[in-house]
């Protein structure tokens, strides 16, 4: 398998992923603290306890990743984002990375950590539920877990290629020397899990109560399963799909014709976490421990006046994204990146950098406050400092993590991917009312143009305005040729706002290298075997 940087090294992999059924599991292992494994024994003894069992899949096993690497091997690698070469991130940039970056083995560890915790649920939770249980509840908990089993494996077959398939925690920690499954059978893998996950999951209609709203339902996994279709190509399936969903009504628009008082800026606040736009997010709390909470608002806000800690600008907005993406009018360019004189009312930011300075409400970007000379900051996930009730609880001694979500997939997605499978292609066009209506409902709410008729390249354009620095678009860069994929890479100015940089690509794929110090122990990785699905 080749890496996106042409490299002469033998990769070999190990999963470290053990048995968790029984047992707490180390930190420095699959990094997934024990609260995210069911505990045996009639422990489940009502349906509220169980409800609340897989809380842990939301975020514990999802931190290591989330607090830098899901960036750096995404929107940093894509073009969006922009990091010198100073630090971590600035190697994403240039692609000077290799197999031992953190950012590549702790979006590994997390997947198969949370394929880990989801396989002993799996296993396990029919035997640790008490008679007070029902079934419903049971097969709803069952359902969570398959959809998170197939969301960490899209994640896998995506940036690796083939990888193992496991199912049973316990039979691979007596055997971790397996060989990979070939990417044909990983998909179908996902693709079972979330036929299940959709037959067992709750049906839910989305409403104000956003606390109901956090968990996965049955609509879920079928917006999951169109996406799911759609990086297949099988368009009939991901339209059907995705119809389903729309016409059920489930999920809305912030700012769309059934919530018109809302907009594409309330997204991106904290207070409206889990809101009828969201299809699936990461769930955090600026309350709990290390592994609780979002790194996002430290890592993306472009100074320290924004963070509740002494460091801040991490990544900024690429010149690619500043100067190619949005057009004239586009409300949604503002709550991605800031450009000078941006003003932002909810935010709340320290007058001084002194200790016990003013807290001011009303945030002007300055040209002299961005962070890595890219003439612009990130806004997206840039909540500002604690400013209750519009941020929710911040946790200063944890690198100022917050309770900000982090989106996995918006129902504005999910309308795009309605309207591609309807143009069924990557060349042609149509002006099918239906897919019309889908891609204008996202072009209406940013306040541009609609189209009468839409082209691949239209939808490919308008899912990067819409998703940017959401860890989407290297993912969409990976559905296209590779040639094509290679020149917009190639065509990036990856450098700072006074120097141009270009970067030059001599893989022939986009897929990441293995982790190398996970390697060593499973040598047959690089072999391909069929799974045998059960």
């Amino acid at each position: 398998m080749k890496n996106i940087i042409k490299m002469k090294i033998n990769f070999i992999v190990t999963l470290l992923v053990t048995s968790i059924i029984l047992s707490s599991c180390s930190q420095d292992f699959i990094d997934v603290p024990a609260e995210g494994a069911p505990t045996l024994g009639n422990y489940y003894d009502s349906d509220e306890k169980l409800d609340n069992a897989a809380n842990g899949l939301y975020g514990l096993v999802w931190f290591n990743m989330n607090k830098e690497g899901f960036y750096g091997i995404t929107d940093v690698i894509s073009g969006n984002m922009y990091a010198a070469e100073f630090n971590t991130f600035g190697k994403f940039t240039d692609l000077s990375f290799t197999n031992s970056s953190p950012y590549i083995q702790d979006s590994w560890r997390s997947c198969f950590g949370a394929i880990a915790n989801s396989n002993a649920y799996i296993n396990n939770l029919p035997k640790s539920v008490g008679p007070n249980v029902s079934a419903e509840a049971l097969n709803n908990a069952m359902g969570e877990a398959h959809f998170i089993r197939a969301f960490s494996y899209f994640f896998l077959v995506r940036l690796w290629g083939n990888v193992p398939i496991i199912e049973n925690n316990a039979e691979y920690s007596q055997n971790f020397v397996i060989p990979s499954n070939p990417v044909a059978d990983v998909y179908k893998f996902i693709e079972n899990d979330l036929k299940f996950a959709i037959a067992n999951l709750r049906v839910k209609n989305r409403g104000t109560n956003y606390a109901a709203n956090a968990h996965v339902s049955s609509g879920s996994a079928k917006a999951f399963l169109a996406k799911v279709y759609l990086y297949q190509k099988k368009y009939a399936e991901a339209k059907q799909m995705a119809a389903e969903v729309i016409n059920s009504g489930e999920f809305k628009l912030l700012g769309g014709e059934e919530l018109p008082t809302m907009s594409f800026a309330d997204l991106f606040l904290q207070k409206n976490n889990n809101n009828q736009e969201s299809i699936f997010a990461w769930q955090w709390t600026g309350a709990g421990t290390y592994f609780d909470g979002n790194f996002s608002n430290t890592l993306f806000a472009p100074e320290n006046r924004l963070v509740e800690t002494t460091y801040s600008g991490q990544i900024a907005p690429s010149q690619d994204l500043i100067k190619n993406v949005y057009g004239p009018g586009d409300k949604r360019r503002i709550e991605t990146f800031m450009l000078p004189g941006d003003y932002y009312p909810n935010l709340s930011y320290a007058e001084t950098l002194a200790l016990g300075a003013p807290i001011l409400l009303g945030y002007t970007f300055k040209i002299e406050n961005e962070a890595q000379l890219s003439g612009a900051g990130l806004k997206k996930y840039v909540i500002g400092k604690e400013n209750l009730p519009i941020t929710g609880k911040f946790n200063p001694p944890f690198n100022g993590e917050s309770s900000m979500n982090s989106y996995m997939m918006r129902y504005a997605e999910l309308l795009l991917i309605h309207a591609e499978a309807i143009l069924g292609s990557q060349t042609g066009s149509t002006s099918d009312p239906a897919a019309l209506k889908s891609f204008n409902a996202v072009r209406k709410r940013a306040g541009v143009a609609e189209k009468t008729s839409i082209t691949f390249d239209d939808i490919f354009k308008e899912r990067r305005a819409e998703l940017a620095c959401e860890g989407d678009y290297y993912f969409d860069l990976g559905r296209l040729p590779f040639a094509q994929a290679k020149a917009i890479l190639e065509a990036q100015n990856r450098g700072d706002r006074n120097t141009e940089k270009r970067i030059k690509i001599t893989a022939t794929n986009l897929l990441l290298p293995y982790p190398e110090n996970d390697l060593i122990k499973n040598p047959k990785l690089k072999e391909v075997v069929p799974y045998t699905f059960k």
